[in-house]
């Protein structure tokens, strides 16, 4: 009965567990509580619109799964994110103050986001 109430407790939506926060790295400033931000991407490859104008804004803490159909942009997106694409406009930030479009792969990868 125990473990079928720990599995409850540990599987609630709602809460935010300790060694999610704890892992971001120390100079993160999350005082907005928002971990990623993009805002208004745009990417385009010979004319195809891989991203239209994308929003996603992801908690501290959150837990999202990206989800869609072949060519829906979910590679494009997580290429953003990780310097390896740039997009033809918006934002991406991760925290407050590190611009994930003024960092390239290297320095992406060594602030522990990617």
């Amino acid at each position: 009965m125990k473990s079928v109430q720990a599995l409850r407790e540990f599987s609630r939506r709602d809460q935010v567990f300790d060694f999610l926060i704890q892992a971001q790295p120390p100079s993160l400033d999350l005082s907005h509580n928002i971990i990623l931000y993009l805002e208004g991407l745009n990417k385009s490859f010979d004319g195809f619109k891989a991203i239209n104008d994308l929003n996603l804004y992801i908690e501290t803490g959150e837990l999202r799964c990206i989800i869609g159909p072949n060519g829906a942009g979910k590679s494009t997106m997580m290429d953003i994110i990780t310097g390896k694409t740039r997009p033809d406009s918006g934002q991406a930030w991760f925290g407050q103050r590190l611009d994930l479009l003024q960092m390239d792969e290297p320095e992406i990868a060594e602030a522990g986001i990617a």
